[in-house]
């Protein structure tokens, strides 16, 4: 994104200027974009100190990003080992029996608090899970539910070395 001192103007109008992203941001923009995904908890004041706006400019550059679906949410990261999950596994799934992940069978094993996250994917297995448990025997009663829906492989996290990244449009590049 470039020095965090260098000097960025507002543009007032958002057609495309040269050097805008794919995504039609300016640089503003990004580095709007990077600073609160970095600092969740960043002040309007500081964000505009840091981008040299006015947070009023800033208030609305931020609006406009949520209203085009650019941002998408505000959350806590929070620590699932704080919390006595003390082991992160992805469950790999091959459904049997034509099931969705809209069927009901799937929804009910999907509510489960464990699940932290859900995708369909394109391969050999249908579903990943993300899950978060105790311990391992938490672990194969969860399993003992999930395998009703079909075969499952499991893999247990050992440690994450890139656990959470800022996301930039595709073709720009993050400093080192």
């Amino acid at each position: 994104m470039g020095d965090p001192g260098e000097r960025l103007k507002d543009s007032r109008s958002h057609r495309g200027l040269a050097g805008d992203s794919p995504a039609g941001l300016d640089a503003i923009d990004l580095r709007l974009l990077e600073l609160v995904q970095e600092e969740g908890r960043i002040t309007l004041s500081e964000l505009g100190r840091r981008v040299r706006l006015s947070p009023a400019a800033v208030a609305e550059r931020i609006r406009r990003l949520e209203g085009n679906g650019t941002i998408t949410g505000y959350a806590a990261l929070v620590s699932p080992a704080h919390l006595g999950y003390g082991v992160l596994a992805f469950v790999r799934v091959a459904p049997r029996g034509g099931l969705t992940l809209r069927h009901p069978r799937p929804q009910k094993v999907l509510a489960r608090p464990e699940i932290l996250e859900a995708h369909h994917v394109v391969g050999e297995d249908c579903w990943i899970l993300k899950v978060a448990v105790r311990d391992t025997g938490h672990l194969e009663e969860l399993l003992e539910q999930v395998m009703t829906l079909g075969r499952t492989t499991t893999s247990i996290v050992m440690s994450s070395p890139v656990d959470r990244r800022v996301i930039v449009p595709i073709g720009r590049e993050r400093p080192e």
